[in-house]
């Protein structure tokens, strides 16, 4: 585990603030050049990443100090996000906030914008949780199998599983991330509608966290009752949503070839 990557003196930089600056430009850059081969201009692509990122930052921030409140007590705790701590949820309902809100200004295509970004989202997940990893927050339950992960004790997972190893579910998460972008890729090619890569990506997202997260470790104030973890839940909201988006858009594709339209 290396939370710092880079340390000049008193130049730090860490591991957890760097994945997630790298997630965003390669994302940029990925989704601005998939907007010109859809009729989007690029400079919209760069204009509402400025929206995206401070919202996506703030927003990820937020909900997992809102689930992890037994962990911050001082104010640079909670700025620091530089040495990990975010929720994709947070995130990303922010970021969905701030781009309808764009997108509606400038009278884009929703669905269409949403599809160009969705590979760049999943692949974001990748990076971000490789930065989870080297920072040793997003750590799972103890485990015995050989995968198990023994954390320093000064990280978050050693602090609450010292010397015992844990599921690298930061891994699982990543790499399932990975795996869904390349899905989304392969599959878009024969979309039988605009709208379906991004409904697909909520389902796939979704059933990839609510997986994952049965061997994540979480503490009381996370989980409902004792129970399902707050971010399962959600999970099952978004794999619903998804399939609402399919839904809907199939019927009005249906509709519109029987009308001609």
């Amino acid at each position: 585990m290396h939370p710092i990557l880079i340390e000049i003196g008193r130049l730090k930089i860490y591991s957890y603030g760097f994945m997630l600056a790298l997630s965003f430009w390669i994302g940029i850059l990925i989704a601005a050049k998939r907007a010109g081969r859809r009729g989007i201009k690029q400079d919209h692509v760069y204009d509402m990443s400025i929206i995206l990122i401070l919202a996506a930052v703030i927003g990820s921030r937020a909900l997992y100090i809102l689930t992890h409140r037994s962990d911050y007590h001082r104010l640079l705790d909670i700025i620091a996000l530089w040495q990990g701590g975010a929720t994709f949820y947070g995130g990303f309902a922010l970021a969905l906030a701030g781009a309808i809100i764009y997108i509606r200004r400038k009278k884009l295509p929703f669905f269409l914008v949403a599809d160009v970004c969705a590979p760049s989202i999943a692949l974001g997940m990748f990076f971000t949780r490789i930065g989870c990893f080297m920072s040793g927050c997003c750590f799972g339950h103890p485990t015995g199998l050989p995968i198990g992960v023994v954390f320093p004790p000064h990280s978050p997972a050693g602090y609450y599983c010292p010397g015992v190893p844990v599921h690298p579910t930061q891994l699982y998460d990543g790499f399932l991330g990975l795996i869904i972008a390349g899905i989304l890729l392969l599959i878009e090619r024969k979309s039988p509608f605009t709208g379906f890569t991004f409904g697909l990506l909520c389902i796939l997202y979704g059933a990839d966290r609510f997986a994952v997260d049965s061997l994540r470790y979480y503490d009381a104030s996370s989980r409902i009752d004792g129970g399902m973890a707050v971010s399962q839940l959600t999970s099952l909201c978004l794999v619903a949503a998804g399939v609402v988006i399919l839904t809907v858009l199939w019927a009005r594709k249906r509709s519109a070839m029987r009308t001609g339209g």
